[in-house]
């Protein structure tokens, strides 16, 4: 599993083409920063504002026109949701955007909010960090009627800064062994990120690779569907889209969290 600078297609939903027009502030009688932004979907074009009240504080985001959600096959919460985390992101990359810091906190916030309070995480942690063999069993028991037959453990870190992408695990299949990359064995990384790396290895075995139109493709319909039971799958995947840069560079080089 990897990700690299080449470009983010990755999630179901695609909000389509975000510009930004001017920032409006305001002071009196609270402090309110406000945005518009165009989103250009399917030919169309729809406006849009994000609204940031700093005393709350209070994060915003909507669209005037309802004909927007009809492009969609989702539902209407769902894609206002995909589109609130794309037009956030989008501002807080912005240098001269002062309410960067509530963004963030507002992100970090939604990324994952069903995972924090979920049983699954105690005890996910031994002396040196997550434990691969428990997740790799509990996983095996749970996902696959305990069918895989492989060995797990942590990888090398090189020490070195990865210039274009971070692979977040692999499968030997010749030695039937998974290796998870040391940079997700870290405080900040959210257990679900880590378990679904070992699932999505395990997946590789459960759903080999196909050959088709002479090529060989490790990650086709039956694996992504099988991939796709893995109950934190959505809210794992956008804390990796959001996040995977942290990881290239090495631990010993990082900024604490």
């Amino acid at each position: 599993m990897e990700k690299t600078n080449r470009g983010n297609s990755g999630g179901n939903i695609q909000q389509g083409a975000l510009s930004f027009g001017q920032g409006l502030e305001r002071d009196h009688p609270a402090a309110v920063y406000t945005r518009v932004f165009r989103c250009r979907k399917n030919g169309f074009d729809y406006l849009g504002q994000v609204r940031i009240e700093q005393d709350g504080p209070g994060i915003r985001v909507e669209i005037f026109n309802e004909n927007y959600f009809s492009h969609f096959e989702d539902a209407k919460n769902a894609v206002l949701k995909s589109l609130e985390t794309a037009v956030l992101s989008r501002l807080m990359k912005e240098d001269d955007t002062k309410y960067k810091a509530l963004i963030v906190s507002f992100l970090e916030a939604k990324v994952m909010p069903k995972v924090e309070a979920t049983p699954v995480q105690e005890g996910r942690r031994t002396q040196n960090g997550f434990d691969l063999q428990e997740i790799f069993d509990r996983l095996n028991a749970q996902y696959f009627d305990n069918k895989i037959q492989a060995d797990v453990e942590w990888g090398r870190d090189s020490r070195k800064k990865n210039r274009s992408g971070f692979r977040f695990g692999s499968y030997d299949r010749s030695k039937k062994l998974i290796r998870i990359h040391p940079r997700l064995n870290q405080e900040f990384v959210p257990f679900p990120v880590v378990e679904l790396t070992v699932y999505h290895e395990m997946c590789h075995q459960w759903a080999p690779s196909v050959k088709r139109n002479g090529i060989w493709r490790d990650h086709h319909a039956d694996f992504k569907a099988k991939e796709k039971e893995y109950c934190y799958y959505q809210e794992a995947r956008r804390w990796e889209k959001q996040y995977w840069k942290k990881f290239l560079l090495p631990i010993a080089e990082k900024t604490a969290f």
